[in-house]
């Protein structure tokens, strides 16, 4: 279980106040200082800090691609991956241009990757199954993932790290987002499907059946 508590709000004031009287037009700023403000909170602090900045892709693979709900193979899952180890990724570029740490998770990758060059090994098995047919995962894998993403973030804390984001990879993710979204939301599915890696309005209608019989079942 997770203890996650509110902020103290006790600092807002001086925090604003703070702000406020920085060199610069009130207000000058606009989200810059909403989300200053909010880092001093969860800090509890007037000059919070960013610490050895890290970003986590986990990445796995998704059962669903078996029904050609991606334009992508399965396989550039772990191409992908293979990628953000020699740098040549978007994410590699902003990771050094804001100093970040990049880490790379296998959570469920339907390949034997390379732990010795620095992927953290966290597979819980390899790729979801077809939920069109059947439970994508059991309750029990899908606590292990929840424990293996906290051990990641608590390995993270004890490194002294006090800010991450978080990034994921895997062919078929738009349509488990999906997914997530109509059932989370209660925006209608047709709404939440879109073109993924690039479909045209044939593959996006094939896409929509596909999750609209899943969801069903």
């Amino acid at each position: 279980s997770f203890t996650i508590k509110e902020t103290d709000k006790a600092l807002s004031e001086a925090l604003i106040d703070k702000i406020n009287n920085l060199t610069k037009p009130k207000g000058s700023l606009g989200l810059l200082e909403k989300t200053a403000h909010q880092i001093g909170l969860i800090q509890q602090t007037l000059s919070p800090e960013l610490r050895n900045p890290q970003n986590i892709i986990f990445a796995a693979d998704h059962g669903i691609v078996e029904e050609k709900v991606s334009l992508s193979p399965k396989e550039i899952t772990w191409q992908q991956i293979s990628n953000f180890l020699h740098g040549g990724a978007g994410v590699n570029f902003l990771c050094r241009q804001h100093g970040f740490t990049l880490k790379i998770v296998d959570a469920g990758v339907d390949y034997d990757l390379p732990y010795d060059k620095g992927i953290i090994n966290m597979k819980v098995r390899k790729s979801t199954r077809n939920y069109l047919y059947e439970a994508a995962m059991t309750e029990e894998e899908m606590e292990l993932c929840l424990e293996r993403g906290a051990e990641v973030v608590r390995r993270c804390h004890e490194e002294g790290s006090n800010v991450l984001s978080f990034g994921e990879m895997g062919i078929g993710n738009t349509s488990s987002s999906s997914m997530w979204m109509t059932c989370f939301t209660g925006i209608p599915l047709e709404q939440c499907v879109g073109a993924g890696s690039g479909l045209d309005n044939a593959g996006i209608r094939h896409k929509y059946e596909v999750l609209k019989q899943s969801l069903d079942h």
